[in-house]
């Protein structure tokens, strides 16, 4: 098939759209929207019209309801709806931990030379690009186009401006999509067409604008998510989010009824009696504003409002007088109920409001698990052990499934750049997000410290109690676990343990021990920072480093020694 009838054909369309629209319903709950300013006229006619929209939820909840009711549940329903926060807020920082494994790997060789990160590939801000596109534009296509003069590599392309798509399960082997052609004094809309030999811009009538070819043997342009949601089709691609929509749905639903029910506690619902006022004396003429200096109190000023807001005629303000002429009874009594019963308040059930808010809770914390693991450790106290266990492995699953995400598409996208740059033949990639993510809370690192059977795992929970509570400032991490290697014993215990056998302490490690900020002081005095010293070794094995540190603090300690017995 010729690629201009791939694109007028629209390969896989019905696929796309379909794709389009599970995108479109995800998004209002895991993204939100901008509050709209709509009149309750136009709101009614709209409720009132036979034929649904495009808002699914919407429609959803003018079915269940009556026409009053929906009027009334879409006034405090407010944009971005709470499940947008709930995963923005909640889900999604603690996702980020994907960034933070202590097992990742990055390895790039261009060219014979191998380095951790390449500067062609601008990892830091793509890695971002690539975690926001899995977690909220799930059925994406990274292309990877090169534009030497802008130096613009790579892009995200939206399934909303996909046209035209033929591929596999794992692998895209054509795609067309909606792109634009800068000039230098012009731009042209049209369509990109991709395939494993050529590159080719159409504009809208299908014309020939640029053409290009490549040698990367396969199609430059692959799925941002893996898994597919459905057996029949290759499109339609699984989210992190598409078995939650109900749980979303139902979430935003009772939120929006509990703010309808929370200012009945303190505005109640209010019978009035239907008893005739007097008109106290003084009382401002019928039609004028009752607004203090008002247009029309000021009678020199005329008013210009257009839509003047009406003052409220109700009773139930702040320091209202209600006088009541209550009627007297056959034997001249004053009927004192009708002055008791002037208002009655009813109010929502407590009963009613409880289930609804524990409800919500239960909701909430079964989003919160689906997407993150089990979050009970963070919020009850008394867990035992296996339940703990539970919970860390739960939250690494979802890490691990996310890690493996990030992996793949990186990984096909940083070697086909490379690729395309230098050729093929010239690049290798190595990509690992990890699996060692520090589920664990220094808390817990720290009981389990007190609880090692040795000084092998006491030395092991410290060097991670380190990496856990140094997670964003790496530098310090490394730094806390040299020095564990360095100190001889890690604990009082194990040092006490050592004193009190019959074998005595070699001085220059009881030095060492009892003094160990002192002499790493006048270790760093003399030879720099011991992170980066220990960096500067080189290609040293870690054990020759360590051997090479302590020998020299060695030499420091016996070298200050002879000084103060020559003294």
């Amino acid at each position: 098939m010729e690629p201009a009838e791939f694109i007028k054909k629209k390969v896989n369309h019905k696929y796309i759209l379909d794709a389009r629209q599970q995108q479109k319903d995800l998004s209002y709950f895991i993204q939100g929207s901008l509050q709209e300013e709509i009149t309750i006229e136009y709101l009614r006619v709209w409720s009132n019209r036979k034929y649904a929209s495009d808002k699914k939820f919407l429609n959803w909840v003018k079915l269940v309801f009556k026409t009053e009711n929906f009027l009334s549940f879409y006034k405090y329903l407010r944009n971005p709806v709470v499940s947008a926060k709930l995963v923005n807020d909640d889900i999604k920082p603690q996702l980020r931990r994907v960034f933070h494994a202590d097992d990742s790997v990055f390895k790039y060789s261009v060219k014979g030379i191998e380095e951790t990160c390449h500067a062609d590939l601008n990892s830091k801000q793509f890695d971002e690009e690539l975690f926001n596109a899995i977690l909220f534009d799930h059925n994406s296509v990274v292309v990877q186009d090169i534009d030497i003069e802008s130096k613009r590599y790579r892009e995200i392309v939206p399934i909303s401006k996909i046209v035209s798509v033929d591929c596999d399960r794992d692998q895209i082997n054509k795609i067309a999509y909606y792109s634009c052609l800068e000039l230098e004094n012009s731009s042209i809309h049209g369509f990109s067409y991709i395939d494993k030999d050529q590159y080719i811009f159409f504009d809208r009538d299908y014309n020939i604008i640029v053409q290009s070819f490549h040698d990367l043997g396969v199609c430059p342009a692959d799925w941002i998510s893996s898994e597919n949601m459905f057996q029949e089709n290759n499109v339609v691609k699984k989210s992190i989010f598409s078995y939650a929509l109900p749980d979303f749905e139902e979430y935003v639903f009772l939120k929006t009824l509990q703010r309808m029910t929370e200012p009945n506690g303190a505005i109640p619902i209010t019978v009035q009696l239907n008893a005739k006022e007097t008109n106290p004396s003084g009382e401002l003429r019928k039609g004028l504003s009752k607004e203090p200096m008002s247009s029309a109190i000021l009678g020199a000023q005329t008013s210009n409002d257009t839509n003047p807001i009406a003052p409220s005629e109700s009773d139930l303000q702040a320091g209202t007088i209600v006088k009541v002429t209550a009627p007297k009874s056959p034997e001249g009594k004053v009927d004192m109920d009708v002055v008791q019963n002037y208002f009655q308040f009813h109010y929502m059930p407590v009963e009613a409001m409880e289930y609804l808010n524990e409800r919500i809770k239960e909701i909430e914390k079964m989003i919160l698990s689906s997407m993150i693991g089990d979050i009970a450790e963070q919020n009850e106290a008394a867990k035992n052990e296996m339940q703990v266990s539970k919970g860390y492995d739960s939250k690494e699953d979802r890490l691990r499934w996310l890690s493996n995400e990030l992996s793949r598409i990186k990984q096909l996208s940083d070697f086909k750049t490379l690729a395309l740059l230098h050729g093929k033949d010239k690049v290798s990639v190595e990509v690992f997000f990890g699996t060692d993510f520090f589920i664990e809370s220094v808390d817990d690192l720290y009981k389990s410290f007190s609880l090692a059977p040795n000084a092998i795992e006491r030395r092991k929970i410290l060097k991670r109690i380190s990496q856990t509570r140094n997670k964003h400032n790496l530098q310090q991490a490394k730094r806390d676990t040299i020095m564990y290697d360095i100190i001889p014993y890690v604990s009082d215990k194990d040092f006490s343990t050592a004193m009190s056998t019959e074998v005595q302490i070699d001085p220059v490690v009881f030095q060492l021990q009892t003094r160990f900020d002192y002499w790493i002081s006048i270790f760093e005095a003399e030879y720099g920072q011991m992170e980066l010293f220990y960096e500067g070794l080189g290609e040293m094995t870690e054990s020759i480093k360590m051997i090479t540190i302590k020998n020299l603090l060695k030499n420091i300690i016996q070298n200050e020694q002879k000084s103060v017995s020559n003294a």
